[in-house]
């Protein structure tokens, strides 16, 4: 009875130690992505240092929403409280999240490849509507959810 009890308490402390993991480790990813992604702007005049800077925020940002991805539903089946994602809005706030970020990571993407091709009027034009968005997904992201589980 004490070595199930034991190994219960157990096995709940780490699925408690790993969803409150999943969600440091998606603010710390989000927030290298922010920093990788000022840095690459205030070079923008280097091109070379600016696309280095630009494709780690880029590889940081996806890497991390792919755990974020992964966490919720194939570890948690769906359910973000269960991943470590304690909402602390209306369910309609996470969703107007959820569609903004989708949006912020097409016009990533859509950014990375105008850059790489040198579609500079493009890549331009797309950062105005990419950095107040990206901005908004990053700051409503760390005051919605705190760590849970």
């Amino acid at each position: 009875m004490v070595t199930e009890k034991k190994v219960f308490l157990k096995a709940r402390l780490q699925e408690l130690v790993a969803t409150v993991m999943v969600y440091y480790l998606v603010n710390a990813g989000m927030t290298l992505s922010v920093l990788f992604f000022a840095i690459g702007y205030w070079k923008r005049k280097q091109v070379t240092v600016h696309r280095i800077w630009m494709a780690l925020g880029v590889l940081a940002n996806l890497v991390t929403a792919v755990l974020l991805v992964v966490a919720v539903h194939l570890f948690s089946g769906g359910d973000m409280v269960t991943a470590g994602f304690q909402p602390t809005v209306a369910p309609h706030w996470v969703l107007t999240h959820r569609v903004i970020a989708v949006v912020a990571a097409l016009i990533m993407i859509a950014m990375a490849v105008t850059g790489a091709m040198r579609k500079r009027k493009i890549h331009i034009a797309l950062h105005y509507a990419f950095i107040p968005l990206y901005l908004i997904v990053y700051i409503s992201g760390l005051f919605m959810f705190e760590a849970g589980g």
